[in-house]
């Protein structure tokens, strides 16, 4: 399992309830964000199918909406660049 998280703003309309990760995840793994804080589920939030959840209300229009949930295969990968004291990434030297 791996794990994936997804920015689904560009959903927000302060309208919709029903939001889309766009790809499957593994039933029960889903986390919803709003605004950075973690909402909770069948308060704020129900799982609606294997891609689709749906929530109590609608956000509002310039709220931020993420979603972070398990899939299966490989996950994200984040690559930070090495900081040294000097400022200089050793791997692009």
């Amino acid at each position: 399992m791996a794990t994936r998280t997804r920015d689904l703003t560009s959903q927000v309309n302060g309208v919709a309830t029903e939001f889309s990760t766009l790809e499957p995840y593994l039933p029960g793994t889903l986390e919803v964000h709003l605004n950075g804080v973690r909402q909770r589920r069948d308060v704020f939030f129900s799982e609606t199918g294997t891609s689709t959840f749906a929530t109590t209300e609608a956000p509002r229009a310039g709220d931020a909406l993420a979603a972070q949930f398990e899939v299966e295969g490989p996950g994200d990968v984040l690559i930070f660049p090495t900081v040294v004291p000097s400022g200089i990434d050793p791997a692009r030297s």
